[in-house]
């Protein structure tokens, strides 16, 4: 049987990074997947760096969880649910989405068509929206600097997927006008209450809208146009912007590159700045950094990088945690504070990419408030664990 809600245990071991010699903890050596928050910015530890969340995939039922960091102690937060099957050739897989307001330390998650919260201490629960409805597809939540609100985007769910019949068309193809397509951020507060659109914008959808670190009434917005929506939108149009959520004013976060589709856009941890990546019009990736009102600080072309991966931001130094692009199994520090990049080995994450586990495999970084550890992701042989390094 899988472990029950407010049980406490310990399946870790603990190892040294082949690469660096970094103390490292493989927190789950037990469950089929494992996997924490995304890799945006201060979503996944709690504010004193001591607990991380994860959700956990065993014998057929999902839970979220919390580990202490130091010890690698596990508690699981919620029963265990079979609404999850895991199926990853659904976009980004049917698994939650969460979010975690470091602070007071409410875990903010998706289940089913459901966003609840969950209290890491106490174990409250709140159910924030009953039900988003089968036709919309929820984005990844985002819990508001002075964790008083949560958004929630929403676009269509592909008809076909709503109803349950077989897929006759690919998602791209159905919505390749774009009529019928329509994306919706909706905010709830944080302690319960009524829910809201407070933007909306037809003709686009998107997945992540993370609120700055430091300012409540800002927040990364990805609009995906058609054609190829999150797959290279219209292929003109910069994909990432600011917005400001009282005023709806958007400001655009334009690449130098002449392929303005970046992906895996994250606040700085002072937000004051975005890092980014893409694939760069004349091969390999572009890497860059840009200010909230879209002035470029760096930005470079490393036209051998071959790798896809993701951008996270590091704590306490001038530096992007990446887990791709220059290596395939390496994290590594790309330092911004000079005119030319400094590339720094981290640890080895040794990760399966492009298994049928999908987004799953991918390691999904993040760092902890204090700088002193960095969470990933690991896929080995048909399973994916939670790993934890120190530097």
């Amino acid at each position: 049987m899988p472990p029950r809600k407010g049980e406490t245990w310990n399946e870790s071991e603990a190892y040294k990074d082949a690469w660096t010699l970094r103390e490292c903890r493989r927190v789950t050596t037990l469950g089929e997947i494992n996997q924490t928050p995304n890799y945006h910015t201060n979503i996944g530890f709690t504010a004193d760096s001591e607990f991380l969340v994860f959700w956990t995939l065993r014998e057929g039922k999902g839970a979220v969880c919390k580990v202490h960091v130091p010890t690698g102690d596990i508690t699981q937060l919620t029963e265990p649910t079979a609404d999850y099957g895991f199926q990853p050739h659904i976009q980004g897989g049917p698994y939650p989405r969460m979010c975690l307001a470091p602070h007071s330390r409410w875990l903010v998650y998706t289940e089913n068509r459901a966003l609840k919260a969950v209290h890491l201490d106490t174990l409250d629960e709140k159910t924030l929206i009953a039900d988003a409805g089968r036709e919309w597809e929820m984005g990844y939540p985002s819990v508001s600097a002075d964790e008083q609100q949560v958004i929630l985007p929403l676009s269509p769910m592909h008809p076909e997927v709503a109803a349950g019949t077989r897929v006759t068309k690919h998602y791209y193809e159905h919505f390749a006008s774009g009529d019928g397509m329509r994306l919706r951020l909706v905010q709830v507060p944080l302690m319960g209450g009524p829910a809201e659109d407070v933007y909306q914008e037809s003709g686009c959808r998107s997945f992540h809208s993370p609120h700055s670190p430091v300012d409540p009434d800002l927040v990364l917005l990805d609009r995906d146009f058609p054609p190829r929506y999150w797959g290279g939108s219209d292929g003109k149009t910069t994909r990432i912007w600011a917005l400001k959520l009282s005023s709806g004013e958007l400001t655009e976060l334009a690449s130098q590159n002449a392929n303005r589709f970046q992906v895996h856009a994250v606040w700085t941890w002072d937000g004051e700045q975005v890092l980014y990546h893409g694939r760069s019009a004349s091969g390999g990736y572009f890497i860059g950094v840009c200010d909230k009102h879209g002035n470029t600080v760096r930005e470079w072309d490393f036209s051998a990088a071959g790798h896809y991966g993701h951008v996270a931001a590091m704590a306490g130094r001038p530096a992007i945690i990446l887990d791709g692009n220059v290596s395939d199994n390496l994290l590594t520090w790309l330092y911004y504070d000079g005119e030319q990049p400094r590339i720094e080995v981290i640890a080895a994450h040794n990760t399966q990419w492009a298994t049928v586990l999908g987004q799953a495999s991918h390691p999904h970084q993040l760092c902890s408030p204090d700088g002193r550890w960095i969470s990933f992701n690991t896929a080995q042989r048909g399973r994916t664990e939670v790993h934890l390094v120190r530097v």
